[in-house]
Parts: C-alpha cells; structure tokens; sequence
C-alpha cells in the first residue's frame, strides 16, 4: 500500500490550479478515494448496501451445487469449522484482514423453522441456527466475515471466494463470481486516484452533461 497525502495537502495541491470550493471537493474526493484504497471497500459508509446482491448471487450458485447446503450435525459442522479455521487459508485471510484467528463456534440452542438468518457473525465468533445454518456455505460465509469483513463489500466478496475455492472447489468459485458479474457487483477497489488537473476535466465534463439534462428537461416542459 503506497503512502498518501493529507486532506491538507491535497486542498493545497489543488488550490494551484483551481478555486477554493474545487479545491475543497477535490481534497473531499482524494480523501474519500484513499479510505476505500486502504480499506478494500467501496462504501465508506456504515450501511451494508451490497448485501441483497450478494445473497442473490450466493442463492444462485448455491442451486447449481446443491451438496454445499447438504445438512450437517452437530459434531460434523463443528469438525468442518475447526478444520477451516485452523487451516493455512483461513489463517492467512483472517491475518490479511485484521480479523479473528480463532473465533469460536456456537449452535444457537432455540431452533426455529421461520427464520430467515441461518448464521450469525460478530466480536463473539460464528453463531449458527439449527434449522438451516448447519451446512458448509453458511459456515464458509461467517468465516469470510470474521476474518475481518463485517460488510459485505469487495474485501468480503474476495475473501468467500478465496475459501469456496479452496474448500468447496475452483468450479463453485468461478460460478460464484460468474453471479457477481452479472449483478456488476465489483471484486476490486481501483487503485488510480485521479490527478487535479483530470479531477477537474472529469468534474467540468460531469457537470455540462448535469447542466445539459437540466436544460432539455427544462424545454421539454408543456408551455
């Protein structure tokens, strides 16, 4: 990871060859570009807005390799927990990530048929629900959030990939990225951070078009 201005820095590096207020939204964008670079993520927000596609994309390869849901017991899906989270994958990720190294496994003890939430992954490890988390997906899920991903943004999205390759096969994997694609959900955060100067070209060019769909609107109007 390369080393980046301050806001500061960046204000006073456009301030050269732009006006104050477009100073100031290029310092807002440099910043703002720089925290998705370092956090592998492309919302720098709280909410989790990617999620639905995720689980749409997760459903639909799930469906085409129907044994990754297979029901496990109790001893076997604690068996395959241990054995991924001790493993060299699991470990690398989970270091790469910041995340847990060793997060605990419970079975939620009250079991209900209508729940829509099959795992559960927090501070406190995976938590799994009786009726319909018993499986490797859901566990290999809450996995790839514990290993530094609470989101489920492009750090996420790689890290469920890299463990579905290697514990459920490369073909579950290239199918579930084949369904990332086709909901253009992104597997990387771009690494360019634009210049001032094309900043301000891209800007200019932004704002004709905005100006020129507000004009026509405008004309489209019944007198």
């Amino acid at each position: 990871m390369g080393d980046y201005m301050s806001g500061t820095d960046a204000y006073q590096l456009a301030s050269k060859s732009m006006s104050h207020e477009l100073a100031n939204k290029y310092a807002e964008y440099y910043t703002k570009k720089t925290r998705q670079i370092k956090r592998n993520r492309l919302q720098n927000s709280s909410v989790d807005s990617g999620r639905n596609k995720v689980y749409q994309s997760e459903f639909a390869t799930e469906r085409k390799f129907p044994d990754c849901r297979e029901s496990m017991t109790e001893k076997e899906i604690t068996k395959y927990y241990k054995r991924i989270v001790k493993s060299k994958t699991y470990q690398t990720l989970a270091s790469e990530g910041r995340g847990q190294s060793n997060p605990p496994l419970r079975i939620m003890k009250q079991v209900n048929y209508n729940v829509r939430v099959a795992g559960q992954a927090s501070y406190r490890g995976v938590a799994l629900q009786p009726s319909c988390g018993m499986n490797k997906w859901v566990v290999l899920h809450e996995l790839a959030h514990t290993a530094g991903h609470m989101h489920h943004d492009v750090g996420f999205r790689q890290t469920l990939v890299k463990l579905i390759s290697r514990f459920l096969g490369t073909d579950v994997a290239k199918e579930l990225k084949r369904q990332f694609r086709s909901r253009k959900i992104k597997m990387t955060v771009s690494q360019t951070i634009q210049s001032p100067g094309k900043w301000l070209e891209n800007y200019r060019k932004m704002a004709a078009m905005r100006s020129q769909t507000k004009r026509a609107k405008i004309e489209s109007r019944p007198v």
